[in-house]
């Protein structure tokens, strides 16, 4: 019975070190700055935090950025998450792209998919930072043809005095991928791993 208890004890504190830890992380990644602008640093080592150090760069690049602009928190984070695997992707860890975004410039600095092992007309857009690609993604969302219903509908949201809502404008976002599941994943990303989870 004694060694049963002894084997919980060292879970429990194999497990206490590992929050701590965790924590440490967390906390280090808020107060430290990874670029000249003080960018807020994204962290990809476990889902919990690279969900809390995106918010603070999406936090960061709305202090200049007016509420017409924004697009709700929870819809960016469900993006990079569906994109990326809540981080763990080849492209988000060594191009710092979050969200699928493609370069059809040779030229510019960019990644390509495996096996690929030439340009076949498009490649992985790689940016100096990962919150650099969120400042990227909202430009594209804000300014592409293709997400006009998007802006439509977040300024009737503005205009009706309600706070624009992820979930909602998550299904304008057709033309994002190819999937025609696409906006279903968004949705279910906020719905069941964002809403209620995290305070954004």
């Amino acid at each position: 019975m004694r060694k049963f208890k002894i084997d919980i004890d060292v879970i429990s504190f194999s497990m206490a070190v590992i929050i701590v830890m965790s924590l440490f992380v967390l906390v280090s990644g808020h107060i430290r700055a990874e670029e000249p602008d003080n960018q807020p640093l994204i962290i990809t080592n476990s889902k919990n935090v690279f969900v809390l150090s995106l918010d603070s760069c999406i936090t960061h690049l709305y202090k200049t950025l007016p509420i017409e602009k924004q697009i709700p928190k929870e819809l960016v984070i469900a993006q990079a998450a569906i994109e990326t695997g809540w981080g763990k992707s080849r492209f988000a860890n060594e191009g710092n792209n979050l969200f699928g975004i493609r370069t059809w410039n040779q030229d510019e600095k960019h990644l390509l998919p495996i096996p690929w092992t030439k340009w076949s007309g498009w490649g992985l857009k790689v940016f100096e930072t990962k919150c650099d690609s969120v400042a990227d993604y909202i430009r594209i969302i804000n300014e592409v043809s293709a997400y006009a219903e998007f802006r439509e509908l977040r300024q009737d949201q503005l205009d009706n005095g309600l706070e624009p809502d992820g979930l909602i404008l998550a299904r304008t976002l057709k033309g994002y991928a190819t999937e025609s599941h696409y906006t279903d994943l968004i949705e279910d990303v906020i719905q069941y791993n964002i809403r209620g989870i995290y305070k954004l």
